[in-house]
């Protein structure tokens, strides 16, 4: 990690006040994941096109989330059917913050991601009645029959172009448990580009490209539960789980 930080430290540093203004909350998000051992060379090939997000010096911030699904899994299993208007809920905490949000995260017919969130406030859980509310009123589901929780945690970088063309994150570090396991995904970095439409051109599409990366999907909460739940249908994931292993080698 002491070598990654030395690529790190090279950014010119952004404020949150400066990336909130590209917040992109309903956007076309492009994936990508690739090795740890890549990561110093494409920090390298990035930082003359993005700054990098600093709060209170810190850099890699730390990210806590509980995702939440009904008793039989529908939200994984309309993700492994290919089935596009899903939707996930989450509680995301930001930890160096101590900030949490109620987010609901859906993936439209045109590809399109749309994020709804609302505040956490202290004393306040998934069942408190605002929570309810909010969850049922934007959700497809009703916020009782929410009783999965997976908790899936990592440390990101977020990086917003100098122009402000579009902004990505790389997280590093996925950590997942369930049921009492914990699966930890070493080496694995997952690379995010958000911007109001794709565009190939890109910097950070084309920097990842110059490294024999390419865009794929690719779903922490999906392969999370690949790795703890043994029951669940996944042919259709099982081609996108042997890329996985493949990269990791």
């Amino acid at each position: 990690m002491k070598d990654i930080l030395q690529h790190i430290n090279q950014f010119e540093a952004t404020s949150l006040g400066e990336m909130n203004a590209i917040k992109l909350l309903n956007r076309q998000d492009t994936k990508y994941i690739f090795h740890q051992r890549q990561l110093p060379d494409i920090l390298d090939d990035l930082c003359a096109s993005y700054k990098m997000l600093e709060i209170d010096g810190v850099r890699l911030s730390a990210y806590q989330n509980i995702y939440f699904d009904t008793k039989d899994f529908t939200c994984y299993n309309m993700h492994q059917r290919g089935m596009l208007n899903r939707t996930k809920v989450r509680i995301r905490t930001y930890v160096e913050s101590d900030l949490s949000f109620i987010e609901i995260k859906t993936k439209t017919n045109k590809s399109r991601t749309i994020k709804k969130r609302i505040s956490l406030n202290k004393g306040e859980n998934f069942h408190s009645g605002r929570i309810k509310t909010f969850v049922d009123a934007n959700s497809p589901f009703l916020a009782d029959d929410l009783t999965q929780e997976i908790h899936i945690d990592f440390e990101r970088l977020t990086l917003a172009h100098k122009d402000l063309k579009d902004r990505c994150t790389l997280d590093l570090n996925l950590r997942a448990t369930w049921n009492g396991q914990t699966h930890y995904f070493d080496k694995l970095v997952i690379a995010e580009l958000k911007q109001d439409r794709f565009k190939h051109s890109s910097p950070f599409n084309l920097t990842l490209k110059k490294h024999k990366v390419y865009a794929e999907s690719f779903s922490k909460y999906c392969f999370s539960f690949l790795e703890l739940n043994d029951q669940l249908k996944r042919n259709n994931f099982k081609p996108k789980l042997q890329h996985l292993y493949k990269t990791l080698l």
